[in-house]
């Protein structure tokens, strides 16, 4: 039951009317409700770890208010020590254990990932970190804790919300407000149409390539490698979408995760608007304490943080080498910009303009080769077949006829480029905004309905029920 069935949607209407018109006195009896379903939705996904999720949050709630009580730092940092160990240890176990247990004399079989281990353990380390840091107060509210923790629109796939930011809001009683509520209703349109409109169709073309490339020629698989990277950044920006919107439904604003990365001009801007809550934590928690220590090696001692905070990026998403190229190769691409900061760190007095000059389109375009590139190691299932996929792309084969995937055609294909050049239209006009769909600029309610209905009549009509899950609920 993902964000997407109609069951969800049964679920989410029952909670809504029930938040609003049954438990809205207190802050109290809203956060019972928001855990009690947050919890059954947990269970509905995989009960057997429900017990795990308990324990984190237990185990994190006692040890942030532990540390937060030692006068001696000394005796509070063996408690974060602690906590540190036993966060990262169970993400490993579940997560990495296969990973490099693999050619060794242990057999064992696969082991389960239980859901959004990787987001809510980095919200947790991240807690104890800014108490320990006494950047934040620990949190003296057990069911303000729990809510944190296990909140049903972000615990799946993020977005990985900081304690200082959330904490506040779910320790206070909400009320309904119209205006948030109906931005939350647009941006899980726009969500929605992300995903099962334009992220699912381009999985229609691309995954049957990535899964069999030896196939097919390389104008195929550079065209699958166009349609791969839309189709992860529309499936993963699309949840995020309907996550920040669903909350603000509850009155509850989660942190932006995406704001049109492909306009980037630069690697580091690029990250800073892809995944933004995950880039976030990483520049923090892992590039910030490596840069301090490494800070006698100067300026390779930055490139020698950056290169590892990345590798860190790549096997958060997983134990496969690919991941971990992946991550390697987005660390290298920061070279230059490191080494050459003037130049590629410049200014551009055009930048908030709305029409493109050659300079920028140009790095536009560059950096968005490289990412599309990096993302073959993302989508092939391992180094050999990736490294056999890119020798193709570039072969001869290049400049020869498209070979089509079953259940695409060259009109199929061609509708999924006008989505993909529509939703770039969108990013690029509503840029300013905090959504795609935030049209409160636009004072004619009826071109507002007409929008509002072109996107619910292109998913009815062109959405694919193919590759419904959300690729990001398996990280």
């Amino acid at each position: 039951m993902n964000f997407i069935s109609p069951g969800f949607a049964l679920f989410l209407s029952i909670v809504f009317l029930l938040y609003w018109f049954v438990f809205k006195n207190t802050a109290r009896l809203q956060n019972i409700l928001l855990l009690v379903a947050s919890l059954v939705l947990y269970a509905f996904f995989n009960w057997r770890f429900l017990g795990l999720l308990v324990f984190s949050t237990l185990l994190n709630f006692y040890i942030g208010k532990l540390i937060e009580n030692k006068k001696d730092r000394k005796a509070g940092k063996w408690l974060l020590a602690g906590g540190l160990l036993v966060n990262l240890g169970v993400l490993l176990y579940f997560k990495y254990f296969n990973f490099f247990s693999s050619g060794s004399i242990l057999q064992v079989e696969n082991i389960l990932i239980p859901l959004g281990i990787s987001f809510y353990t980095f919200q947790l380390i991240g807690y104890l970190i800014d108490i320990y840091n006494e950047e934040i107060k620990s949190c003296k509210d057990l069911l303000v804790f729990s809510c944190y923790v296990v909140y049903f629109p972000k615990i799946a796939s993020g977005p990985i919300e900081p304690a200082k930011k959330f904490l506040p809001q779910i320790g206070v009683k909400r009320s309904f407000d119209y205006a948030l509520a109906t931005d939350g209703m647009r941006q899980i349109l726009w969500g929605l149409f992300t995903k099962i409109v334009v992220a699912n169709n381009c999985a229609s073309f691309a995954q049957p390539v990535f899964e069999n490339h030896e196939q097919y020629p390389g104008s195929t698989l550079l065209l699958a490698s166009f349609f791969y990277l839309f189709q992860v950044y529309c499936d993963f920006s699309g949840y995020s979408n309907i996550a920040i919107g669903i909350s603000k439904l509850f009155g509850i604003q989660l942190s932006r995760n995406f704001n049109a990365p492909f306009f980037s001009t630069t690697i580091r801007e690029y990250w800073q608007k892809w995944h933004i809550t995950l880039t976030s934590w990483m520049m923090k928690y892992v590039f910030t304490p490596l840069s301090f220590s490494l800070r006698y090696l100067k300026k390779a001692g930055i490139l020698l943080s950056i290169i590892i905070t990345f590798v860190t990026v790549g096997l958060w998403h997983g134990t496969k080498w690919n991941f971990i190229v992946f991550g390697l190769l987005h660390g290298v691409y920061f070279i230059p910009q490191m080494l050459f900061p003037k130049k590629n760190n410049e200014r551009l007095s055009h930048r908030h303009t709305f029409f493109l000059n050659l300079a920028r389109f140009s790095k536009m375009f560059g950096l968005f080769f490289l990412v599309m590139f990096t993302c073959i190691f993302f989508g092939s299932r391992s180094l050999t077949e990736a490294f056999g996929f890119i020798n193709t792309v570039f072969s001869g084969s290049v400049f020869s006829s498209v070979v089509w995937p079953p259940f695409t055609s060259a009109f199929k294909t061609f509708i999924t480029a006008l989505f993909i050049v529509t939703l770039l239209a969108t990013e690029w006009i509503q840029h300013p905004r905090s959504h795609e769909l935030q049209l409160d600029h636009i004072k004619s309610p009826y071109l507002r309905r007409s929008i509002y209905i072109a996107i619910i009549l292109a998913i009815l009509l062109f959405g694919s029920v193919m590759h419904i899950n959300f690729l990001y609920s398996r990280f």
